[in-house]
């Protein structure tokens, strides 16, 4: 399993720096949170990113909290299983090309 590095965040990335690797992810800011979307990922894949990532953002003072969008309902159970303060999740639904969150 890849240790997450470092979080990265750029204009319009949210980037995931791994030892040998690096992961580029779309977010927005809004509400004092930024919201990224994973939506086109797998369960696994979803629920190991938002885990991995949002524990890292835990241990190191994050001060926005994170809502990640997902594909369906059983995304959504998978992260929520975590229960860290600083995360949310919403399924996507895509809006003329607008990131919109489903509760």
């Amino acid at each position: 399993m890849n240790i997450i590095k470092r979080i990265k965040l750029s204009k319009n990335s949210f980037i995931v720096e791994y030892d040998d690797s690096s992961l580029k992810l779309n977010y927005r800011t809004q509400d004092g949170k930024y919201i990224i979307n994973i939506s086109d990922m797998n369960l696994i894949n979803a629920t190991k990113i938002a885990i991995l990532c949002s524990t890292y953002c835990f241990i190191n003072n994050f001060q926005k909290k994170i809502c990640w969008l997902v594909a369906d309902e059983e995304i959504k159970k998978a992260i929520n299983i975590l229960r860290l303060k600083n995360i949310e999740s919403s399924i996507y639904k895509p809006d003329s090309n607008r990131m919109v969150a489903v509760s």
